[in-house]
């Protein structure tokens, strides 16, 4: 018993006495702001990108960034049943980021994409591939922040 009491309050000691703090933290990425975003693409995915970067614009310390973003929504049927009915579609995000600061214009390409099942409802068809669609942006708009801040 008395054994059992040791381990564990030695193990919850060792646990808060570790430090650990996540590599890409947000004391590391506020060193930059964006002054000015130029998009063309589809609609819908800048103005997800456009609503996650948002708080990166009101930032006015550290660098500066202009970016241009050239985006591309594609979904394509993966299979078909013996019908000849859509299973599975391929949903497929691409962007285009031209980062421009006043030494510096770097140019790059991110891609996402995602596997979905056709549902029956087009009701929660619909509501599946947006919730998708944001969690693709989600991704891409994180690859760049990293991307803004190595730089």
């Amino acid at each position: 018993m008395i054994k059992k009491n040791l381990i564990i309050i030695l193990l919850f000691i060792f646990v808060i006495a570790c430090d650990y703090t996540p590599m890409y933290s947000q004391k590391n990425i506020n060193n930059f702001y964006i002054e000015k975003i130029n998009y063309s693409g589809d609609f819908e995915v800048n103005n997800l990108i456009n609503n996650k970067l948002k708080k990166y614009q009101n930032n006015i310390n550290g660098k500066s960034f202009i970016i241009s973003v050239k985006s591309d929504y594609n979904k394509t049927s993966l299979s078909k049943n013996l019908l000849g009915k859509t299973t599975d579609y391929k949903m497929i995000i691409k962007v285009t980021f031209e980062i421009k600061n006043n030494d510096l214009s770097k140019s790059f390409v991110l891609e996402e994409n995602f596997i979905l099942k056709n549902l029956n409802d087009k009701f929660e068809k619909n509501k599946y591939e947006k919730i998708k669609k944001e969690n693709l942006t989600q991704l891409i708009v994180n690859k760049l922040i990293i991307q803004l801040s190595r730089i």
